[in-house]
């Protein structure tokens, strides 16, 4: 589904009416680009997203967790059966298993959710931070940076970037270990 002009607009208004987003210095750089939208951007989103996310060439910022960790930089390794393993503790799984392999970045940032609505998992959601979002998802919004050409896609790499970034000083204010 494509969002208009008036959508996007609408989606940056409600991005910026967030504190936490305005205060971080990723967040106003992700406003700042969201602001600037206009109907070229939305003409070449479709084309950048695919380049860096789909296909069919090399993905140039894989949404894979184990084309990161892993030596062969491939998917639907290790990596990702230790990812469904953290699903599978908490009683989740993903729809349709074994379509998409379970390290997308959708359903890492899906579980992340879905553990901060709860404070007694806060010991799960620290440590699947610990070994597995923070362990990649800054290189993935490197590649970002650096192959990007439509404001969209970086401003949501800036979004993630200002995520993880927050949720990474709220473990360490609690005294979570991080390295």
């Amino acid at each position: 589904m494509k969002l208009t002009l008036g959508e996007w607009q609408t989606v940056a208004a409600c991005l910026s009416s967030k504190p936490a987003i305005r205060k971080n210095e990723w967040g106003t750089k992700a406003l700042n680009l969201l602001a600037d939208i206009n109907e070229q951007t939305l003409e070449t989103l479709e084309y950048d997203y695919n380049r860096l996310f789909v296909g069919p060439n090399k993905l140039l910022a894989s949404p894979y967790e184990s084309s990161y960790l892993n030596i062969e930089g491939t998917v639907m390794q290790a990596e990702t059966l230790k990812v469904r393993n953290f699903y599978y503790h908490e009683g989740l799984q993903v729809d349709m298993e074994g379509q998409m392999p379970d390290d997308h970045l959708q359903f890492e940032l899906e579980f992340i959710l879905y553990l901060i609505r709860f404070e007694e998992k806060k010991e799960v959601l620290h440590l699947f931070l610990k070994n597995h979002l923070l362990k990649w998802c800054e290189i993935h919004c490197c590649k970002i940076e650096e192959h990007s050409r439509n404001p969209i896609t970086l401003a949501f790499a800036y979004l993630l970037k200002g995520f993880l970034q927050q949720e990474k000083l709220l473990m360490e204010e609690e005294g979570a270990v991080i390295c």
